[in-house]
């Protein structure tokens, strides 16, 4: 409400010539006697809200903190593979469930290119024969169906491409990536069709079991989840 003061000059026009602001004019003009205007500084005025970064961004930048603090390098890659990279080279069967459009996004009409012969040879022989000591899938590997592009499904794929491309002079290495992914689900409370995964990589003759429990119990840890359990699956 208005104070008694406020009634008396309601209404009434009040000119007292003040000075609202300083600026060059009035430096090189003053005239002797000129008064500013008084402002009241704990006056109520609108409450202003800055913006700041979503969860989710905070998350995956405190995520990178904690793999760089513990020595890895970030790999990177696009949301959009071959199915080369994304199934084929992680020795995902070319009739495996997860390849079906009901669990995969394609890119429809879009063919991509497969990386040098030797690494596809390998590839294809680990499916038809298998590798290592490993009996394979038994069947015939078809290169066109390793050419279809897809939303990635998992940031698995990066790990791949990074393992083809790493440079032996180098080792022991340690590399990491949190990545955003795409996979056909229903939709629900508790599912959407993205999601952002985190992976790592080590290297070393000298690694073992116990340095990748330690890794993940350490990131955990400082994501802030404090009790962890560990067990046989």
């Amino acid at each position: 409400e208005l104070s008694e003061f406020g009634k008396s000059i309601s209404g009434k026009e009040i000119n007292l010539d003040l000075i609202e602001e300083v600026t060059p004019d009035v430096i090189k003009k003053w005239k002797k006697g000129k008064k500013f205007r008084k402002y009241d500084i704990h006056a109520p005025v609108p409450k202003l809200y800055g913006a700041k970064r979503h969860f989710v961004s905070e998350s995956i930048t405190k995520g990178k903190r904690i793999w760089l603090d513990l020595g890895f390098k970030e790999m990177s890659g696009a949301k959009t593979q071959t199915s080369f990279w994304n199934f084929d080279a992680l020795f995902t069967a070319q009739d495996h469930p997860v390849r079906e459009l009901h669990d995969t996004f394609y890119i429809k009409n879009k063919k991509g290119k497969l990386p040098n012969k030797k690494i596809v040879e390998k590839v294809k022989t680990a499916h038809e024969k298998g590798i290592s000591n490993s009996k394979g899938w038994n069947y015939t590997w078809n290169e066109e169906e390793a050419k279809k592009v897809v939303l990635r499904t998992h940031t698995t794929c990066i790990s791949a491409i990074t393992l083809s491309k790493l440079d032996l002079s180098k080792l022991p290495a340690k590399f990491f990536t949190i990545g955003r992914n795409f996979r056909n689900e229903t939709i629900d409370w508790s599912h959407g069709f993205e999601f952002n995964q985190s992976e790592g990589i080590v290297i070393d003759k000298n690694a073992n079991f116990r340095h990748l429990t330690a890794y993940l119990k350490d990131f955990a840890e400082k994501m802030g989840f404090k009790k962890i359990r560990i067990q046989p699956a």
